[in-house]
């Protein structure tokens, strides 16, 4: 995280699934707190008051005019608190898509408010660019200052609020999983008949095994997590690393939010215990850039190659860096310990993070 306010991501230790509920993957909380459960069913017949909805001031608006409170009269509004590079967030986008395709003809307005947690987050035309990549369709208000977030006094991404029609705040849950409370309560609060069928989910999610994995690690000078140094720095081989560990190899230049390669052949290497592995990435010069990705020192397998990674002339398996943006990297059958090695082509390579799944 970026601010001193204490935004918390997301937790990628997995929970295991019990009967009739979805893994929850909750957050990670920066001061140490740890959800462990998944919640149990909501009494949709007892929702509290939690206060009135906040004010929906922001620097701009997609797929939407500008929203206010006295416009959402008389709707049941879903307040869906995330931000593009969040995998976690994109993760929960095919049960929001379905609530909205399947409630608003019944008063269901759902309300994307993006608040960055990078920098280049807060870029107007990269958010918009998110959206059609992530066929986003409802209106999303863009919180670039955290307006609404602290309104909200959230601490979370991914976050869910919903309020009645009255514009009061009665539900809120926050990381993934609680699919069925969370659609339990738009029904409640829309008077949705109960023999009225539910959303068409027609998603497979990427659930947790009940395997613990790596932690979402940061690779910037604030977080200290690996040891980053502000300023040019020429880090040594680190050797094979035991999960979790992450370490920088030869040049490169720390700052608050990143570390960017010094030169070609700049190296970040992981013990990497997961089923998935994606990494934030950027290009310094803008222009599109590539980093060859290798597992165990080979390139990717197919069977184990994610989304964001292709096989170039050479042979090598590579991510082509064209956007800030979570690029997916490894995608394996099942929970599995490796060795990830990511060398920047040349210099100017951002990274910020990996998460894990």
């Amino acid at each position: 995280m970026v601010s001193a306010r204490p935004r918390h991501r997301t937790l990628y230790i997995v929970i295991a699934v019990i009967v009739g509920a979805v893994a929850l993957s909750a957050v990670l909380v920066a001061a140490g707190s740890n959800p462990s459960s998944i919640s149990g069913r909501v009494d949709v017949t007892n929702l509290p008051d939690e206060g009135p909805a906040p004010a929906l001031v922001a620097k701009g608006w997609i797929n939407s005019p500008p929203l206010t409170q006295a416009s959402l009269t008389g709707k049941v509004v879903l307040y869906d608190i995330w931000t593009y590079s969040c995998i976690n967030c994109v993760r929960t986008f095919p049960y929001v898509r379905a609530w909205y395709e399947r409630y608003k003809a019944d008063g269901l307005v759902v309300i994307g408010v993006h608040s960055p947690e990078f920098d280049f987050e807060k870029v107007h035309s990269n958010v918009e660019g998110a959206v059609k990549r992530l066929d986003v369709t409802w209106p999303v208000a863009l919180d670039d200052d955290m307006t609404i977030w602290n309104e909200l006094a959230n601490q979370y991404w991914p976050a869910d609020y919903v309020a009645d029609r009255a514009g009061h705040l009665r539900y809120h849950h926050f990381g993934e999983g609680d699919y069925v409370n969370t659609e339990n309560v738009l029904r409640s609060l829309l008077n949705v008949p109960a023999a009225s069928p539910r959303a068409n989910q027609n998603v497979t999610p990427e659930t947790a095994s009940g395997q613990p994995v790596n932690p979402e690690t940061y690779l910037d000078v604030q977080h200290g997590m690996i040891g980053a140094q502000p300023g040019l720095k020429v880090y040594p081989v680190a050797g094979r690393l035991v999960p979790p560990a992450v370490a920088l190899q030869g040049p490169w230049t720390g700052a608050n939010e990143k570390v960017t390669s010094a030169a070609a052949g700049s190296q970040i290497a992981i013990g990497a215990r997961a089923q998935s592995v994606n990494m934030v990435l950027a290009s310094a010069t803008g222009k599109p850039m590539d980093a060859i990705v290798t597992l165990d020192g080979a390139p990717v397998p197919v069977n184990r190659r994610g989304a964001s990674v292709h096989v170039d002339a050479n042979g090598r398996t590579v991510v082509s860096v064209t956007a800030p943006d979570m690029y997916r990297l490894v995608l394996a059958p099942g929970v599995e310990n490796h060795q990830l090695l990511i060398v920047a082509e040349q210099p100017g390579l951002e990274a910020y993070s990996f998460t894990f799944g």
